[in-house]
């Protein structure tokens, strides 16, 4: 099981690999020393809605930018850390080998501390000349959510959608007996069906 979660996750770097190789000669990058920023709120907009951790570094391995993923990934947020450099926080990180041989590393396994992830570094080039490192992170937690998703039946996504959707109207109503009953009566149910549909598996 643990061998075709790590194919599969490797598989899942690649597809994102190809993505990015495509995508990131769209992204230009302000060179100010510890201060670089994404010149266009596409691209941070696109960055942001991914679940896969992204990282961009500068040319001297300092942190640009990266999205919430990468955040929760490393317990930082980016105004705390912006700047820095990223060995600082992942100190057997893989940027500045990447910004030193200005080749790719793909679909690599690691384990730091109790975390288990695969990681992709690809070299940002201006010409000839490296400009920084952009970085996916798809930690194992994360892809095993996403294969337990992909198996669930039909009838189990509509239980789990129908009680988000309960829980989150008794709580507009206040919650308690009378919340529920209210909740069960905007959504048209007894407050049985409610008690019966609400109940953890």
């Amino acid at each position: 099981m643990q061998s075709r979660l790590f194919r599969s996750g490797l598989r899942q770097q690649e597809f994102w690999g190809e993505k990015f190789h495509s995508l990131r000669d769209d992204w230009y990058i302000w060179d100010s020393e510890c201060k670089e920023d994404l010149k266009t709120m596409h691209a941070r907009t696109i960055l942001q809605s991914l679940q896969q951790g992204i990282l961009i570094c500068n040319r001297n391995a300092r942190i640009i930018y990266f999205n919430d993923a990468y955040g929760e990934f490393i317990g930082k947020r980016l105004e705390e850390v912006q700047g820095e450099e990223i060995t600082k926080y992942r100190k057997h990180v893989m940027v500045p080998q990447v910004i030193q041989s200005q080749i790719p590393i793909e679909g690599i396994v690691r384990t730091e501390g109790n975390q288990e992830y695969f990681a992709s570094v690809y070299p940002i080039m201006e010409g000839d000349i490296p400009n920084g490192t952009i970085s996916i992170v798809t930690t194992l937690a994360q892809h095993q959510l996403k294969v337990k998703q992909k198996t669930e039946t039909l009838a189990e996504r509509v239980r789990k959608f129908e009680r988000e959707e309960i829980l989150a109207e008794v709580a507009y109503c206040g919650g308690g007996v009378e919340g529920k009953k209210r909740a069960a009566a905007r959504l048209g149910i007894s407050l049985a069906t409610l008690y019966n549909k609400i109940k953890e598996d």
